[in-house]
């Protein structure tokens, strides 16, 4: 699942042009993944269906244009990989990091996963790469698109760049 070699530091290790708001925590992010897989879109709309009161998680898949336009900020390109990319506070994430930051933003007993972060990291990425080179296998085929749903991104706004910590010209000329 992870065509990506393994780093140490995530790329886009760029600062932050902005914090979310003292609260809001758990407000703003953005999950890039494989919507073509019906394994990562089960999984998002588990995450989606468990998230804390108030999140405003937004999704993409790794082909869309606006993972294309991140992309091109970090200097990646998202449709070559078929990893999980999560975007919160300017800071970008992959794999076994984004699951675990990912899994903060759960509410009730799930918020527990967070501990993850724990895990030495080798230990967790080989986790991850065991599910994603499985993952086919792990779900049934078929499987609900998510590109209609309500937290799905077609655009980028200056304002929801400025509420993940990206810079505004990143948004879409409206």
């Amino acid at each position: 699942m992870n065509s990506v070699p393994p780093t140490i530091a995530e790329p886009g290790s760029r600062e932050p042009v902005s914090r979310a708001p003292a609260g809001t925590e758990f407000g703003d992010g953005l999950l890039l993944f494989d919507a073509g897989c019906p394994f990562c879109r089960r999984s998002v709309r588990w995450l989606l269906a468990h998230e804390r009161d108030g999140s405003q998680l937004r999704i993409a898949g790794l082909s869309s244009a606006v993972s294309r336009r991140i992309g091109a900020h970090y200097q990646i390109d998202f449709a070559a990989t078929d990893s999980i990319w999560y975007v919160a506070d300017g800071e970008l994430s992959r794999n076994s990091d984004a699951a675990w930051r990912l899994a903060a933003r759960l509410q009730g007993k799930w918020q527990h996963l967070g501990a993850l972060r724990r895990v030495p990291r080798p230990l967790r990425e080989s986790g991850y790469r065991f599910i994603g080179d499985h993952r086919h296998r792990l779900a049934f085929v078929g499987g609900e698109r998510l590109e209609g749903h309500a937290r799905w991104l077609e655009t980028l706004t200056p304002e929801f760049c400025r509420r993940c910590g990206l810079p505004p010209q990143l948004a879409d000329v409206q």
